[in-house]
């Protein structure tokens, strides 16, 4: 794969945002008000996926009708939580910047509902850079399949050979690597097996700039 980079389709949590503790509160209180033990562990075991598969995977099998009211709970806690403290995480919004600048088109694509991504989009300002926003609600298959960002690169409409996919979860590199795109792993302070086997591992996205996505697009 040696196309050149044309578009870059950007994860949420944990690559331009560190909500992980608003959704982990938001979880949380709302098994506590069902009675249903959700761990600090079960939260991560699952983070990233979409509402109705942790659902099934934690709380068993629930009619349609009543995964939809309680996911519409959960994400309302959330909302309120992350209304009062969004921030960016270092050098995401700068990168973004560079890269509109540039003339890269750019879009986002998430497991989060709509609602959460057009809030988050608001309150940071990032529609000035994005063009497509696209919510894992929206497909058949949340990641590792390829769906949303197969998705985002249709609304975009380019070729996947030609995107860059931006994420922070394991699952999300798959998708990018099933989606025929190369990917970028924002990895913090992890160091896991499955974050190595993007094109690059970054420990934040400061260590990124035009030049090392223009890179990306001149080898295999």
């Amino acid at each position: 794969m040696s196309s050149p980079i044309q578009a870059v389709i950007w994860d949420l949590d944990g690559v331009i945002i560190d909500s992980a503790d608003e959704h982990r509160r938001a979880w949380q209180r709302l098994a506590r008000e069902e009675g249903i033990t959700m761990t600090d562990a079960d939260f991560w075991a699952t983070f990233g996926m979409r509402n109705d598969d942790i659902f099934a995977k934690l709380w068993g099998k629930l009619p349609p009708e009543q995964v939809k009211v309680l996911s519409d709970r959960k994400e309302m806690y959330f909302r309120e939580l992350v209304r009062k403290s969004a921030a960016p995480l270092p050098g995401s919004i700068e990168l973004m910047r560079e890269l509109h600048n540039s003339h890269f088109d750019q879009a986002l694509a998430s497991s989060t509902p709509i609602e959460n991504i057009n809030l988050i989009a608001d309150v940071l300002g990032l529609k000035r850079y994005l063009s497509i926003l696209v919510s894992g609600e929206t497909v058949a298959k949340g990641k590792p399949a390829p769906d949303i960002f197969l998705k985002a690169a249709a609304e975009l409409h380019m070729h996947p050979s030609v995107c860059l996919v931006i994420e922070d979860a394991v699952a999300g590199v798959e998708a990018a690597h099933a989606a025929g795109m190369r990917c970028v792993a924002v990895a913090g302070n992890r160091d896991l097996p499955g974050l190595r086997k993007a094109e690059i591992m970054v420990k934040d996205l400061t260590e990124m700039n035009v030049e090392r996505v223009q890179q990306l697009g001149q080898h295999t």
